[in-house]
């Protein structure tokens, strides 16, 4: 029975680091992004207008290429990540969350239901970006 519980809670822990440590990668990418500057920020925006978000999106099922942004690989890891905690970050902090709320909240608002479904297949999303 003691054998069961030990193992249960090394499970536990180790899930917990897992996702702690994907949180933290999660954290990492966000900060690569440098989303907090307001100048990134307007850039950023461009990137999900919704007149140019369809190339936004083919960048982003290709992982980049020529007329790409620079950031479309790491934009399209965050959304992997993000998808794979179901667009949740509990360990991140209050900016990083604001971030987060930025990056989902624009990426959402540009995209149509065809273009949702095109970015949940291509990147296979662990769950659907819009819903």
């Amino acid at each position: 029975m003691k054998a069961q519980q030990i193992y249960a809670v090394v499970a536990f822990v180790c899930i917990g680091s897992s996702v702690m440590a994907q949180e933290n990668n999660l954290a990492a990418l966000l900060q690569k992004l440098n989303l907090t500057n307001p100048q990134t920020q307007i850039e950023f925006l461009g990137f999900v207008d919704r007149q140019t978000f369809p190339a936004s999106v083919a960048c982003l099922i290709q992982g980049g290429g020529p007329g790409c942004d620079p950031r479309t690989p790491t934009i399209r890891k965050v959304l992997q990540k993000l998808s794979a905690n179901n667009y949740q970050c509990s360990s991140c902090d209050f900016d990083t969350q604001r971030v987060l709320n930025l990056f989902l909240r624009s990426l959402r608002q540009a995209a149509n239901p065809l273009q949702c479904k095109s970015l949940d297949e291509g990147l296979q999303l662990a769950a659907p970006l819009c819903t």
